[in-house]
């Protein structure tokens, strides 16, 4: 019995390590496609464009329309009053992410914020 635990261990354990480059991987991936929610596809103001309309923002896809927007607004739904903070340790971002597409939602009359805490509107529902 315990040639077939050692086995079945060992197995194991070789698995993993094929594993373990594709998990790296994707973890590499995740934090390349994170880094690349927002910025506009065809070339902002970072490929040496001037600013659009004196706004400071290019004409890329709107503030707030992203996967992690969604995300937010879903955790919002479900758990209103959070602060931006916790929202972005919910889903996995940093703080300074969450200040950035909270705003936008705010602007889609998505959410609202009072105080420090954000609640979803009605339009949300």
């Amino acid at each position: 019995m315990s040639d077939f635990l050692s086995e079945k261990r060992d197995e194991i354990q070789s698995r993993l390590d094929e594993l373990a480059p594709l998990i790296a991987e994707h973890e590499r991936l995740k934090r390349a496609l994170d880094a690349l929610d927002g910025v506009d596809p065809v070339g902002g103001r970072g490929a040496g464009r001037p600013a659009r309309g004196g706004t400071g923002r290019s004409a890329g896809r709107p503030r707030g329309s992203g996967e992690r927007s969604r995300q937010a607004l879903a955790l919002l739904k479900q758990e209103p009053g959070l602060g931006a903070a916790e929202v972005a340790r919910r889903i996995g971002v940093h703080p300074n992410y969450a200040y950035r597409i909270l705003p936008g939602l705010e602007e889609q009359g998505l959410v609202e914020k009072r105080d420090r805490s954000w609640y979803p509107t009605e339009a949300a529902e």
